[in-house]
């Protein structure tokens, strides 16, 4: 790559290093294992850090029990349709063979557009979306309003689709760990079913510690695979929190963290 292109690049993914000593261990493409990849996105910056944000192959991708990864959140709204669309953005550019699932959305399917739109795969937002309820709250509260039922039969037949077809899928939740779908059926429980480990994505600010930390100990007490944390979105520099978040949250989670934000341009 020209280092001209290279400021045109602001999400970097690490260079590849083959831990594979198996015959079933899935082949990584050559230009994953040599080259450092870039994805395009001129309005993505790192904060806390000199280097690029950066997620390693070898966590997503040398399981080979794992086919995906589960992006899930401490709260809505927090990003997770972002970080998914750049996860499936930078291994479609390496050449990976990677599909995108939301299970569930309300309000709107706008996430499974972009999704779509960030793995270039041809597939329709209500195959990556299968169950869609109008009204923007819990799924399961939109079931009892709307009179439906939440299709959990169809959302398992629908993953098993995506991972028959593609090397690689990054599934996106909906809300929180506990958010119910259906009654005594929380995301939680559609992690557990799928077997994919997870990354978080939480707020930088004032509050995150406490909601972090929940989510990370209710995924231990599920026994989840986590790959790590990320904190997503802009930090208020009247929030002096945010000088010590992600730093507290790698002391308590031993887990790795990063910190990303959108620099408004």
């Amino acid at each position: 790559m020209k280092s001209e292109d290279k400021d045109n690049y602001k999400l970097r993914i690490t260079n590849y290093k083959s831990t594979a000593k198996t015959k079933n261990k899935r082949k990584i493409p050559k230009q994953v294992r040599n080259d450092t990849v870039f994805v395009k996105n001129s309005s993505f910056s790192t904060l806390r850090s000199k280097r690029p944000f950066t997620t390693n192959y070898s966590l997503l991708t040398t399981h080979c029990r794992y086919k995906g990864v589960f992006i899930t959140a401490t709260d809505t709204e927090i990003g997770k349709t972002y970080i998914s669309c750049q996860i499936a953005a930078a291994l479609k550019k390496a050449g990976i063979n990677c599909g995108v699932f939301k299970p569930v959305s309300t309000g709107d399917r706008l996430d499974a557009k972009a999704l779509i739109k960030a793995a270039k795969i041809n597939e329709k937002p209500e195959t990556v979306t299968p169950i869609f309820f109008k009204n923007p709250m819990s799924p399961y509260g939109a079931s009892l309003f709307e009179g439906k039922t939440f299709d959990l039969r169809k959302v398992q037949e629908t993953f098993k689709y995506f991972t028959n077809k593609y090397d690689f899928t990054v599934v996106e939740g909906v809300g929180g760990l506990l958010v119910p779908l259906k009654k005594n059926f929380f995301v939680s429980d559609l992690i557990k079913s799928f077997r994919f480990p997870v990354i978080v994505v939480a707020r930088p600010g004032l509050g995150t510690i406490n909601h972090t930390l929940l989510t990370i100990d209710k995924l231990r007490k599920d026994k989840q695979k986590i790959l790590g944390i990320i904190l997503n979105g802009n930090r208020n520099i009247d929030d002096i929190s945010v000088k010590t978040n992600a730093k507290l949250i790698k002391e308590f989670t031993k887990l790795p963290v990063w910190e990303i934000s959108w620099d408004g341009k």
